[in-house]
């Protein structure tokens, strides 16, 4: 499962979790998502909603960009957004504390 999957299986997860969805959509930001070894996606957290698109979109809050693996041990939980960023598997241009505050919410949508 690739990492667009793993987090569009987290918005439809959402559904059944008002108060996570209330929470990521209050960030009302758009985030990229650059993918070193695969095609990019972002994530629009506001309106009411939050979504998951293939492509790009500008502007945005902040600029994420990896591999393929390492967003996807992180959306799985499986690697620590901190430290993947100190060893520099994860570069993040832009609004580093919505990041977190976005990353947070998915590994409790996750669980």
């Amino acid at each position: 499962m690739t990492s667009i999957d793993l987090l569009k299986d987290v918005v439809k997860s959402l559904d059944g979790l008002p108060d996570l969805k209330k929470e990521i959509v209050s960030i009302n930001k758009t985030f990229q998502f650059n993918v070193s070894d695969g095609s990019p996606f972002y994530v629009h957290a506001g309106d009411g909603e939050v979504a998951v698109n293939e492509g790009t979109k500008t502007p945005s809050a902040a600029t994420i960009i990896a591999s393929e693996q390492v967003l996807t041990d992180l959306f799985t939980g499986k690697l620590d957004g901190v430290q993947a960023f100190m060893q520099g598997k994860l570069k993040i241009s832009g609004d580093i504390f919505s990041v977190q505050k976005l990353s947070s919410s998915i590994l409790k949508a996750r669980k």
